[in-house]
């Protein structure tokens, strides 16, 4: 694992959904959120909506709300996590039928 470190820091871009057709209340495959220093995110929608972003803080599979985000067609928002935000996983859900696109950088 040393050897790994002499590589740099780790660094990554990815998302639960890109231009996915979701419908309301469905909930997204979780995506990776630990190991990582300063998290943010982008999040569009084609219409009306309000995509939740939900944690896992543990790795225990216990999900708890983090933020909803109200979403214009065709706006994106970008959010950058606190200092410090750590949390195992993290997944998204909306709560009406749209297309949306939620996707995290790690830096």
């Amino acid at each position: 694992i040393d050897d790994l470190w002499h590589l740099g820091k780790p660094r990554g871009e990815g998302g639960v959904w890109k231009d996915v057709q979701v419908k309301a209340g469905e909930v997204s495959l979780p995506y990776l959120m630990t190991g990582y220093d300063r998290k943010s995110t982008t999040i569009s929608s084609t219409d009306h909506t309000t995509i939740t972003l939900e944690i896992d803080i543990d790795g225990t599979r216990l999900w708890v709300p983090y933020k909803g985000f109200g979403l214009e067609p065709g706006k994106t928002i970008a959010h950058e996590f606190p200092e410090g935000f750590s949390a195992y996983w993290i997944r998204a859900t909306s709560s009406n039928a749209t297309t949306a696109t939620v996707t995290f950088m790690y830096e």
